[in-house]
């Protein structure tokens, strides 16, 4: 039963990243109504567990807020990589809260 739980939850909380992958473009502004910075990346995005993982939308982008202290930081992560061309690794969060079926970003790897 123990077992079962673990799988599970794994389930629902399946984590989207990219891995070695270059920022081809970063941008912020409003989508719609959508407040929200967006990284697009050379490589595709893996999906852990595809039936829990909330990305759903075919893009090779993750989402972030850019109003808050660690968006702020997180955009300055992105744009030194785009501007350098360095290779990163980005992890997402288990939910898609800032645009329906993207990730939203958890951190930001520069190798």
């Amino acid at each position: 039963m123990f077992a079962l739980a673990l799988i599970a939850s794994g389930a629902a909380n399946a984590v989207v990243h990219v891995k070695d992958a270059v920022i081809e473009s970063v941008y912020c502004g409003y989508v719609d109504t959508y407040n929200m910075c967006s990284i697009l990346f050379t490589a595709d995005t893996t999906l852990h567990g595809q039936e829990g993982s909330c990305h759903t939308l075919p893009a090779k982008r993750m989402q972030f807020k850019g109003d808050t202290p660690m968006g702020s930081s997180l955009l300055s992560l992105a744009l030194t990589a785009h501007t350098t061309k360095a290779r990163v690794d980005v992890y997402a969060r288990s939910n898609c809260s800032i645009y329906p079926g993207l990730s939203d970003v958890d951190f930001i790897t520069i190798k």
